[in-house]
């Protein structure tokens, strides 16, 4: 839809959104304790709520039949799928995942889905992966979206009641997360409405300042809440436990390390499941809209069937897919089955032949962790941008992609984020930022 904002218009409310947005949390921590804050996208990304819905229901449909497929290749798979799944996990990691499906009694209470939008116009989002171990974001994302919804509100020349109206209407993330892990809670047993809370990161987490402001809604809805270290939180003090840290950055001593032992012992979100991230399980599910017999195993319902057959074909790497990607190498990917931050990607069409095929020999070879995978290439569409950061204005063109939350609780958050990047490889930090997620029909009455 038109914004109803001329460019000037749109930095003046981008850059008096970014700051409030700063001031907030929107911000990365560094390895050396400086922190960066995250650059906002003037231009908000605007979603029709049947959008927004159709991604939370495929979002949902993924992290049910990864769930699904997991299991059963943990039970029936062959040995490539069990070391894909289990073999990067060592020590405490390895020991909680172990009780995943046989202790934790759900899987993945909150999970994220990570898509890209294809450049042809109507084309539906695509899903890349799934996220389902630290599904962060949400109060970026609220962060984002509010403040801008303010900063226009005020540039329109509406009162501050209108303003806060139209937040009401574009919903809250935060709140989102909270009301789901309200409803786990009672799930387990629990009678208070409003659980004490303890939001467990290691020190230094980079992203302390979404991690505080998370804590801070919490409290302002009537929860006791503390941001915690492992070493710090004492399980059986807290009714319930949000866990964001990787079971490997957890001390096996420290008295958190107990919860994570003890999924069924604790009310936890979410147990250690970094299995239900590989790659590799991702390009197994996909492998499912070619396999009816391996979507039998995992006993796909029609929803998660449909999800499967709409993920762009991924298949784990062997030597026999070797002559197509040599022969078409911008229409592929590759990916380590276990890596997070984009560190291993390469995109055939951002190379030239030789460095593909260098890689492609190189990817083949590497078999730590069940290998890698090679997805199907979404080009998403480059959109003028206006980025704003503490250092000025910049204007250009730059990719989007959307997350979009999911859950297998009683209860599930259903929103969204945008990630801006100046790569196809998605970096908020790297010359890219987040846009605001804002319904149409909200825009629609900024007009």
């Amino acid at each position: 839809m038109t914004l109803p904002f001329d460019a000037a218009a749109l930095e003046r409310i981008g850059r008096a959104a970014a700051e409030d947005a700063w001031r907030g949390g929107m911000s990365v921590r560094k390895p050396d304790g400086t922190v960066v804050p995250i650059p906002l996208v003037a231009e908000p990304e605007p979603f029709s709520p049947e959008e927004l819905e159709r991604l939370a229901r495929e979002a949902r449909a993924l992290l049910s039949g990864a769930v699904k497929l997991a299991r059963a290749l943990l039970a029936h798979g062959d040995a490539r799928d069990r070391e894909a799944l289990l073999g990067p996990f060592e020590g405490l990691e390895a020991e909680a995942m172990a009780r995943l499906f046989d202790e934790a009694p759900l899987p993945a209470l909150v999970a994220r889905v990570d898509f890209l939008r294809p450049g042809e116009p109507g084309a539906p989002a695509r899903a890349l992966e799934l996220n389902a171990t630290i599904p962060a974001m949400p109060a970026y994302a609220d962060l984002a979206a509010h403040s801008w919804l303010r900063a226009a509100a005020r540039e329109r020349g509406l009162p501050p009641r209108v303003a806060e109206d139209l937040v009401a209407e574009c919903g809250s993330n935060m709140e989102e997360f909270r009301r789901t892990l309200a409803a786990y809670h009672a799930l387990r047993g629990g009678t208070r409405a409003r659980p004490a809370i303890a939001i467990v990161a290691r020190p230094g987490d980079a992203q302390i300042g979404e991690l505080r402001r998370l804590a801070e809604h919490f409290r302002q809805m009537g929860h006791r809440v503390e941001n915690l270290t492992p070493a710090d939180c004492r399980p059986g003090e807290w009714e319930l436990l949000y866990r964001h840290v990787w079971a490997h950055n957890t001390p096996p001593d420290s008295p958190f390390a107990e919860a994570l032992r003890h999924p069924g012992r604790f009310i936890l979100a979410n147990p250690v499941n970094g299995l239900l991230e590989a790659k590799a399980l991702f390009a197994r599910l996909s492998e499912c809209a070619d396999d009816p017999a391996l979507a039998a195993l995992a006993g796909l319902d029609e929803e998660e069937r449909g999800a499967a057959l709409r993920i762009p074909w991924t298949r784990r790497l062997d030597a026999g897919l070797v002559p197509r990607l040599l022969a078409d190498r911008k229409a592929f990917v590759l990916k380590r089955s276990w890596d997070y931050g984009g560190k291993s990607v390469l995109l055939g069409a951002e190379l030239g032949e030789e460095e593909w095929a260098r890689g492609v020999e190189a990817a083949l070879a590497d078999t730590r962790g069940g290998g890698f995978v090679v997805q199907e290439r979404i080009f998403a569409a480059w959109r003028p941008a206006t980025r704003i950061t503490p250092e000025g204005t910049f204007a250009g063109q730059l990719v989007r992609d959307v997350s979009t939350y999911a859950g297998l609780g009683p209860a599930w958050p259903r929103g969204s984020v945008v990630r801006a990047a100046a790569s196809p490889i998605v970096n908020i930090l790297g010359g890219g930022g987040l846009a605001p997620v804002i319904p149409e029909p909200v825009l629609a009455r900024l007009a």
